[in-house]
């Protein structure tokens, strides 16, 4: 692995979707591993529950961590949703004349027009302008390929700005960035998905990609190599998902049963029942002619509002590609169908298969991944991110190789465990031990019998000697009660006069002036 990672992070309103590639020398994107996990808290691409939406996006970044053995710092995040849109600007400038007044277009003149269109502000405070780009230029009002070398007076371009509300994107830019990750760019989902699903001549002749989501429908209208038109139709699968649930089927249920058992066209459904069992009983049980007839009526709307939506662009008759269903219910049987009878144009679903390499094509076998790809590609395009490979950063400080053993030194032993020992204190390290732990321990009565020694000794040497305190056990009690009050004794009460007068801040010394707070028995702080 060369270290070109380039890393995308897709918050969907049903999964989030985490994706590392590496670009190689072709400028391919190698897929390394893509992650999905569950989410909950984004209704129609906007983000409601902040919390809901770290907590996945930290599961799923925590499983590619793994799977990889790197760590993720940097990444592109993708963003959809009806809040964001498209614009077209028109704008020109004139041709500065040359020494020879020919009017010839030059590239500086080509530098002022797009100055001119960078400068361009929007209306709406809450919005900000993610991208821009020049669809087609125009000298004199007459459309050309390549504006430099033109002669006319006037260049005129006409620009497609993507524009995003501020808000939303700022809410998706906090929630990454609590998963410890920087966002390194915004992008547009509609905007980047015919990257990975559409060829260059389709892209040329005029192609409509429609992704499926969740919660949001993407629209984007290629012709002539570029992007014209874009839209973001706020319902997507999770609808069909609430329908078959309202016919009392079991949320668990429903995306297999969806995936598994559906159909676009209830002329397709074979005439059957669909049982759901657990052992020998029957849970829930549906005509597979019924739930076509649940999933047929949800698409049909919403290829509906497809179609209103191409007319709107202007493309709808220019499709000479037709169209591209991708995206999670793009598995749904005869759907291309479906979609063909409303839209009018010839229709098939789409999977990642350009600007990646080969093997990358094997590895993604489901339309799900489309928009993830694409944001893998655009990436590679603009630039690389940072990810940590984590053997390498091990390897920054190596160990000091290990000295050679010698043939004399004495072979390795294995290790001995401490013993538990049942009474006495025993140092298993220094001494030996006995195995037989539950035998009286010798130890004290020994310590008693020197100890009637030593007393024995001091009555023979008469009472000069005080008897107060005995220094030489220190197992045993240290003070013992006589009747003769010695020295040291004395001292120990006057001691616990002065600690119970210097628990009494009010109160001042008995034998001498009053106490400061810094005493000779330490500091106090207060």
């Amino acid at each position: 692995m060369n270290g070109k990672y380039v890393v995308v992070i897709d918050v969907g309103s049903s999964n989030v979707v985490i994706a590392v590639g590496e670009v190689d020398d072709q400028q391919k994107v190698v897929i390394r591993g893509i992650v999905s996990t569950k989410v909950e808290g984004v209704e129609s691409g906007r983000i409601d529950n902040s919390d809901m939406v770290s907590k996945a996006i930290v599961a799923a970044k925590r499983t590619i961590e793994e799977q990889l053995n790197i760590t993720i710092t940097e990444a592109y995040a993708g963003i959809a949703g009806d809040f964001v849109r498209a614009a077209q600007i028109t704008d020109h400038v004139y041709v500065e004349d040359d020494s020879q007044n020919s009017n010839n277009v030059t590239q500086r003149d080509v530098d002022a027009l797009d100055k001119r269109m960078r400068s361009v502000k929007v209306s709406d405070d809450r919005e900000m302008v993610m991208t821009s780009e020049p669809l087609k230029y125009m000298v004199d009002r007459r459309e050309v390929k390549a504006p430099v070398g033109s002669f006319g007076k006037v260049l005129s371009a006409v620009y497609n700005f993507v524009l995003c509300d501020k808000i939303m994107r700022d809410r998706l830019i906090n929630v990454i960035q609590r998963s410890g990750i920087t966002v390194k760019e915004v992008v547009s989902n509609v905007h980047v998905s015919p990257l990975s699903t559409v060829n260059s001549d389709e892209m040329q002749d005029g192609v409509a990609t429609i992704d499926l989501g969740g919660g949001v429908t993407d629209v984007t209208v290629c012709y002539g190599g570029k992007v014209r038109y874009m839209s973001s139709i706020p319902i997507g699968a999770q609808a069909i998902d609430a329908d078959i649930r309202s016919y009392s089927m079991p949320e668990k249920y429903v995306e297999d049963l969806k995936i598994q058992h559906g159909y676009a066209l209830v002329e397709s459904a074979p005439g059957e029942t669909i049982t759901f069992q657990r052992g020998s009983r029957v849970i829930k049980s549906i005509l597979s002619k019924n739930l076509a007839t649940i999933i047929e009526a949800r698409l049909s709307e919403i290829a509906e509002h497809v179609r209103r939506e191409l007319r709107d662009s202007g493309y709808s008759q220019k499709l000479s590609a037709g169209a591209i269903i991708t995206g999670g219910a793009a598995q749904t049987r005869d759907i291309e169908k479906l979609f063909a009878r409303v839209l009018g144009v010839e229709v098939r679903v789409g999977y990642p298969e350009y600007g990646i390499t080969p093997e990358s094509i094997e590895l993604i076998t489901t339309p799900a991944y489309s928009t993830a790809v694409s944001l893998l590609i655009y990436g590679a395009q603009h630039g690389e991110c940072a990810v940590v490979e984590r053997n390498a950063s091990r390897n920054i400080a190596k160990a000091e190789p290990a000295a050679p053993e010698r043939d004399d030194q004495p072979a390795p032993q294995p290790k001995r465990e401490e013993p538990v020992h049942r009474s006495g204190r025993v140092n298993a390290g220094s001494i030996s031990v006995d195995s037989d732990f539950d035998s009286v321990d010798e130890e004290p009565v020994r310590r008693d019998a020197d100890k009637k020694t030593r007393d024995d000794a001091r009555k023979a040497r008469g009472n000069d000697r005080d008897r107060d305190f005995d220094d030489d056990d220190d197992e045993y009690g240290d003070v013992i009660k006589s009747p003769k009050r010695g020295w040291l004794s004395k001292l120990s009460d006057k001691f616990g006069d002065l600690t119970r007068a210097f628990e009494n801040p009010a109160e001042e010394e008995e034998h001498g002036a009053p106490r400061s707070r810094r005493g000779e028995y330490g500091k106090r702080d207060l």
